[in-house]
């Protein structure tokens, strides 16, 4: 066994080993198919006979007498050469096959390292120049986002302006308002204190005729009355005398018939009170004149009065009548207006509150999207830096990889006879990382292209929708300057871009992007 030598080749997609060993001058051919089976399955009889060929022929030994038992012992000792040779077969077989396993596994690590290297020479300037049209892009899209920011705020500053000019217009003719309704309210006090005056003014003046007349009437019915008084006097006088006179003379009379004393002091004294109980009935009876007299014209003057009052209470109450139905459409005219004008200033106020919180909500989307560029610029510089530093280490690893290939170059030449297609196959296999980076690379080129498409499509949507803004808000001259013109407003237009939507979907599709190549 020691002056013996094997060498074998084994194909791994045939997975059959030729083998030719050669011991003392003589050859053996064998062919094993595959090596599992070559270790495992008993030795065939042609096996059997090669090595009885290998083996060394011994002395006959003398004596037929023995014959028979020495076969016998020499099959058993060729039998148990047989299983040793076999195992010491196997245990080299083994052996070479890890040696060659082993080999194989070196030689497959340079060469794979070998072909990184290549690949690396030959794609490291194209990926530096998609690095650098990369960052280019980067640039001109930061740029273009840069103006676009800018235009905006200019936008933004001259919607402010605009809006600031229509409230100073808003509130100049609010001020004319105010001062046309106070106008029109001092014009109504004016008309309704004159009004007032001439109704005062004609009151008093017919309460002094009204007076005048009833006094008129008062001394005429107070003459009346004291011209009925004395004519009643006279007569009660007349009476009072003619009653006196009767008595008299029927006193006379008396004495004369009766001349007795007794009689007539008695009638004198009779007479006497009698004249008393008159003149105290007429004094009485004066005063009850007197109190009917004061009586009947302190009624006549009261009813005289009220009759007076009603009527200018009802005169008045006329003219209070026709008076507020007069004011009643003019005060529901500036109720109205009153009305209007508030209800037009509330709808301004809540539509300069709604722009504010539009251009708030584009100014906060415009710099969540800015951001959001920033971040991915930043995440693809960081990549790029990531893929300048593998370039160099891997040209540091081909300076050491050609020390090495000058070594190894019978390992080269033995593996340039394998096939095209198995080593294309090798190299898709041995390489998925590079593969999958050039992918993840297309496709962000791809996804990126795409993403520029849509901020210029959004970028155009956004400039659209500020001059439609700005139209709406703007206020014609002609129409504010108009004298007691309504004031137009317009609506605020609606947004109908989605922005987020077509990004995240776009994101979502970067994303999907690169992680198809891993699947792939």
């Amino acid at each position: 066994m020691n002056q013996s030598c094997c060498y074998w080749r084994l194909e791994t997609e045939k997975n059959t080993c030729y083998y030719i060993l050669q011991k003392s001058g003589r050859k053996f051919h064998g062919v094993f198919s595959p090596v599992s089976q070559i270790l495992n399955r008993p030795a065939s009889a042609a096996e059997r006979r090669g090595r009885g060929r290998i083996m060394p022929k011994k002395a006959k030994k003398s004596g037929g007498r023995k014959g028979s038992g020495f076969l016998q012992d020499r099959a058993q000792a060729e039998e148990e050469e047989a299983k040793k040779r076999e195992e010491t077969l196997t245990q080299f077989l083994k052996d070479k096959l890890e040696k060659e396993e082993k080999n194989t596994a070196v030689n497959l690590l340079k060469v794979g390292e070998g072909w990184r290297a290549i690949l690396l020479q030959t794609q490291d300037p194209e990926f530096r120049e998609e690095i650098t049209t990369f960052s280019q892009t980067f640039e001109s899209e930061m740029a273009g986002l840069d103006s676009i920011i800018n235009d905006l705020a200019r936008d933004l500053q001259e919607k402010a302006r605009q809006s600031t000019r229509g409230r100073q217009v808003h509130l100049q003719r609010l001020e004319r308002l105010w001062a046309l309704h106070e106008k029109r309210m001092m014009t109504v006090q004016q008309h309704w204190e004159n009004g007032m005056q001439q109704l005062s003014s004609r009151f008093n003046y017919e309460w002094k005729g009204q007076s005048q007349q009833q006094l008129a009437d008062l001394k005429d019915t107070t003459r009346t009355v004291e011209q009925k008084y004395k004519e009643v006097m006279d007569e009660i006088q007349a009476l009072y005398t003619g009653s006196i006179s009767s008595y008299n003379d029927a006193l006379r009379a008396q004495k004369l018939s009766h001349g007795n004393e007794k009689t007539t002091k008695k009638k004198t004294v009779e007479t006497k009170e009698g004249l008393q109980f008159c003149r105290k009935k007429q004094q009485q009876l004066d005063k009850m004149v007197d109190r009917e007299q004061q009586y009947i014209q302190r009624t006549a003057e009261k009813i005289k009065a009220v009759k007076g009052l009603q009527d200018k209470i009802i005169h008045v109450r006329g003219r209070l009548k026709s008076i507020k139905t007069e004011n009643k459409p003019k005060e529901r005219d500036l109720v109205t207006t009153v009305t209007e004008v508030n209800k037009k200033t509330d709808k301004l106020s809540k539509q300069l509150n709604q722009n504010r919180s539009a251009a708030r909500e584009q100014l906060i989307d415009l710099s969540v999207q800015s951001n959001k560029a920033a971040k991915k610029l930043q995440a693809m510089i960081t990549k790029g830096e990531k893929v300048l530093r593998v370039g160099e280490m891997c040209r540091k690893l081909e300076i050491k990889h050609e020390e090495v290939l000058s070594s190894l170059s019978s390992a080269a030449d033995y593996q340039r006879s394998v096939t095209e297609g198995e080593e294309v196959e090798k190299e898709t296999s041995e390489f998925p990382e590079l593969m999958r980076r050039m992918n993840t690379a297309l496709l962000v080129r791809d996804t990126l292209k795409k993403q520029k498409q849509d901020l210029r499509q959004q970028n155009q949507q956004l400039r659209r929708q500020l001059r439609q803004q700005l139209d709406d808000m703007s206020v014609s001259d002609n129409t504010l300057d108009g004298h007691g013109a309504p004031l137009t407003v317009s609506k605020v237009p609606t947004t109908t871009v989605p922005p987020l939507t077509n990004r995240s979907s776009n994101d979502k599709m970067a994303i999907s992007h690169t992680a198809s190549p891993k699947q792939s």
